[in-house]
């Protein structure tokens, strides 16, 4: 993370200090050394000292049992990437709301699942994993895990989808990219609200599993620690907030405006024809249906606020779906990270 967006973060903060522990910054790892080939770093409440016996045992056990090692802890592994040009890789995990990222040596194992701030495809045709999409495909991003009649789902933007005169959604089929190819099916959209409401959302099905884990959290690669989502927030006017999209990255902050500045929300409604909030940030093409959030807190926790909907302006400024009437017309609640470690 570099220095500016250091500073962004910071005085975004709810906290009056940005200390998220003795010594890591806000939104990064605490490094520690495990010893044998792992390292392990640590953040928002767990130590190095409470992890080493952990990662000593998985540097000595073959690279496709860690994940499992990780489990039998109490951690869930959430995903891994291969590094050093393929003869390592970083094996993150979470734990209530703390995170650690293991890095060792070996083939990575096929690990990865839904998560806020993940990149999505949406295509009319079959979508096959680790296959060339069909032509007509859309780029978009993942938003917040609900659950809908007991059951997990992935929200992300409407018109991601698409709505067709009939009603009907136009790209229904859904995936989590792995660039260049589709990655991990999710299969078709389930629920599509811009069909029957004036609310840019919709509901994919998330994968399930050991190895296709799905969490409360707001992705922020491998390298840095995830946010934990722990319920959602009102979009008040100067409220400070964040976004994370496919294309213009993690960490996105900004403003909601007010005053005579919502003017633009009115000119949005009206090209849109659906309800949205806009803010002081910028957005590009590829950012739709990504999560909107509160400014992050010393201990790594965000409140959801929204969907990212649409540009508009000269500013290509980012308008958002809030999120509690998307959750009241689904009738679902927002899914929360759990609070001890």
């Amino acid at each position: 993370m570099d220095a500016v967006l250091k500073t962004v973060l910071c005085s975004v903060a709810t906290l009056l200090t940005c200390a998220a522990s003795a010594t890591a910054q806000l939104g990064e790892y605490d490094a520690c050394e495990a010893g044998g080939t792992a390292t392990i770093v640590a953040v928002s409440g767990a130590s190095c000292a409470a992890v080493a016996p952990l990662a000593r045992s998985i540097a000595a056990a073959p690279a496709d049992e860690g994940a499992a090692l990780l489990r039998a802890a109490g951690w869930t592994p959430l995903r891994s990437a291969t590094v050093d040009g393929g003869g390592a890789f970083d094996l993150v995990a979470i734990r209530g709301r703390s995170a650690m990222r293991i890095r060792r040596s070996g083939s990575a194992p096929d690990l990865d699942g839904w998560m806020a701030g993940r990149e999505l495809i949406f295509a009319r045709g079959r979508l096959v994993g680790g296959a060339r999409p069909p032509s007509g495909t859309v780029v978009c991003t993942s938003a917040f895990l609900i659950s809908l009649s007991g059951h997990p789902g992935g929200l992300s933007a409407a018109h991601c989808g698409g709505v067709r005169r009939d009603g009907t959604t136009q790209r229904r089929n859904a995936a989590l990219r792995r660039p260049p190819q589709a990655g991990i099916v999710l299969g078709r959209v389930q629920r599509n609200l811009a069909r029957s409401r004036p609310l840019d959302a919709l509901v994919l099905p998330v994968p399930s599993g050991a190895s296709r884990p799905s969490a409360a959290i707001v992705n922020r690669g491998v390298s840095q620690p995830p946010w934990f989502v722990t319920g959602t927030a009102r979009p008040l006017g100067k409220r400070r907030v964040c976004y994370t999209g496919r294309t213009s990255g993690i960490d996105q902050c900004g403003v909601i405006l007010s005053g005579r500045a919502r003017a633009i929300n009115r000119q949005a409604r009206r090209i849109s024809g659906v309800r949205v909030t806009c803010t002081s940030i910028v957005a590009r093409e590829g950012d739709s249906g990504g999560p909107v959030y509160t400014a992050p807190a010393a201990d790594g926790t965000v409140r959801a606020i929204g969907i990212t909907t649409l540009v508009i302006g000269l500013f290509r400024t980012m308008c958002f779906t809030p999120i509690e009437p998307v959750l009241d017309a689904l009738n679902a609640r927002l899914v929360t990270a759990a609070a001890a470690g």
